[in-house]
């Protein structure tokens, strides 16, 4: 699905990594972790285009969707939070303006037998698309998504203007969900959610089938969620097969592993001094 290959990335003359591998797979689960500033975000950034490694390469498979929730919300004005929700889906969104300009066409008098016929086939096109992306079912997945996530139907036609910022991340959040894409990126989605809501999200994202990619500082909702880790630390990009538990477990056996290895060389320096001495 994304393969990160030998991926070198410099901030400021310094590098964040050298030679990064990783692969992203269909359907898993995986928590990208490492401390502040390791370029976990960076990462995000390239695999959707907004940057690009300054060596390696980033290949994505062709045709897949994704979807990246990021810490920038973006400019909410103009719409209700349900219809700012619809409008993340993007392609419904232009579908159905699609579809709706079909229908205005069909009912021109004027339209002679071979015009109707290229229309229908476009129309019929493009609502099998519409229907696959959940187009007649968007409204009202658009209403459970922002409920799961704390907004009441009672707000739901409330202008996104009135909302706060912490709220504004909640409905860019479900703009993110409604997608159902293949690949979603989330850059701590668990800001601004409470214990509810996360663990609405939680569950979401464990019957949700497509992949995920995450970052958050909340250890238990991860652990929870996530299969697979991708430490990003020290300048190197480590991947372990296991959630936040084994992760540390295995990372603990790694570090006494090293720990003796570098011990017992120490030893038989020091024996091999003592000899010549």
């Amino acid at each position: 699905m994304v393969n990160i290959s030998n991926v070198t990335k410099y901030a400021g003359g310094v590098p964040l990594y050298k030679n990064a591998s990783f692969q992203i797979n269909p359907g898993e689960k995986i928590g990208l972790v490492g401390p502040n500033g390791a370029g976990k975000t960076t990462f995000f950034r390239m695999i959707v285009g907004e940057e690009r490694p300054d060596e390696g390469t980033i290949s994505i498979q062709n045709d897949i969707r994704i979807a990246y929730f990021s810490q920038k919300v973006g400019e909410m004005k103009g719409r209700t939070a349900l219809e700012e929700v619809i409008h993340g889906n993007l392609r419904v969104s232009e579908l159905a303006g699609r579809l709706k300009t079909y229908e205005e066409m069909l009912c021109n008098p004027d339209l002679d037998p071979d015009q109707m016929q290229i229309i229908l086939e476009k129309m019929g096109d493009d609502q099998t698309e519409y229907e696959k992306l959940g187009g007649f079912d968007i409204e009202t997945n658009a209403q459970v998504i922002l409920t799961g996530l704390g907004i009441t139907p009672q707000d739901h036609n409330k202008p996104v203007e009135d909302f706060s910022s912490g709220w504004k991340m909640r409905i860019a959040l479900a703009k993110v969900l409604i997608v159902y894409p293949d690949l979603i990126l989330m850059d701590e989605p668990t800001n601004y959610l409470d214990m509810e809501t996360i663990l609405w999200l939680e569950e979401w994202l464990r019957n949700f089938k497509g992949t995920v990619l995450m970052t958050t500082h909340d250890r238990d909702f991860m652990n929870r969620v996530v299969k697979k880790i991708v430490e990003v630390a020290h300048g190197t990009v480590t991947t372990f097969s296991g959630n936040y538990d084994y992760y540390e477990q295995e990372k603990a056996i790694r570090r006494r592993n090293n720990e003796a290895e570098y011990n017992r060389q120490q030893s038989m320096i020091k024996k091999e001094e003592d000899f010549i001495a």
